[in-house]
């Protein structure tokens, strides 16, 4: 009979403590290799101190186009603006006559038999608004790229000289003149562009830097 082979107590313990130092080693050792690693890539990273904007993209950009002076889709064309390159019936139709007298229509007459609201075309600075015994209330409002756009033929207003105007800002109300004064109730509109008039039909829904 085989005599078997007994291992004394404190043996376990031995073996135990030796497989934990071990362990503990391993889990040390990884630590310094991992540190040396992080350390070195500490060290290559590049910092950016001179960020450079000057060259930057608008990415979006609202477009301002030109809208009707009104809201009120009621709103029709009375008399139209008189181009010489236009038919007899349109050139007609383009004809105020005042004190025996025929005048060419530099603007365009809206009209509707109920007073309705006049907005602004486009953002801008009122230039004058004031009373006058010919055209009732008349506003002039100064645009970019050298247009100016009359209103007149109103019967009251809510801006004054110097204000600055949103698109589609109320400017004032509709009404009558002694000019045209056959139209009844309208708004009697003229634009500008450097100086000279243009029908404003040829603007409206185009972009203010097309103009």
């Amino acid at each position: 009979m085989k005599k078997r082979l007994k291992l004394r107590p404190f043996v376990f313990p031995v073996v135990y403590m030796i497989l934990v130092l071990v362990l503990l080693g391993a889990v040390y050792y990884n630590g310094l290799i991992n540190t040396s690693y992080l350390e070195e890539d500490l060290n290559n990273l590049k910092y950016v101190t001179n960020l450079d904007f000057s060259e930057t993209i608008e990415v979006s950009k609202k477009e301002e186009l030109m809208v009707r002076p009104y809201t009120n889709d009621k709103v029709k064309i009375g008399k139209t603006y008189y181009d010489y390159q236009e038919n007899n019936e349109q050139q007609e139709n383009s004809i105020i006559y005042y004190e025996g007298t025929y005048i060419q229509n530099s603007g365009v007459d809206y009209t509707l038999n109920e007073t309705f609201d006049v907005v602004s075309c486009l953002k801008g600075t009122v230039i004058s608004a004031e009373k006058t015994d010919l055209m009732g209330y008349v506003v002039e409002v100064r645009y970019n790229n050298d247009i100016i756009i009359s209103y007149q033929s109103l019967s009251e207003v809510n801006v004054k000289a110097g204000d600055t105007l949103e698109q589609g800002q109320i400017i004032g109300k509709s009404g009558t003149s002694t000019i045209g004064k056959e139209l009844g109730n309208h708004l009697h509109l003229e634009m500008y562009k450097d100086g000279t008039t243009v029908n404003p039909e040829d603007y409206y829904n185009k972009n203010i830097k097309d103009i």
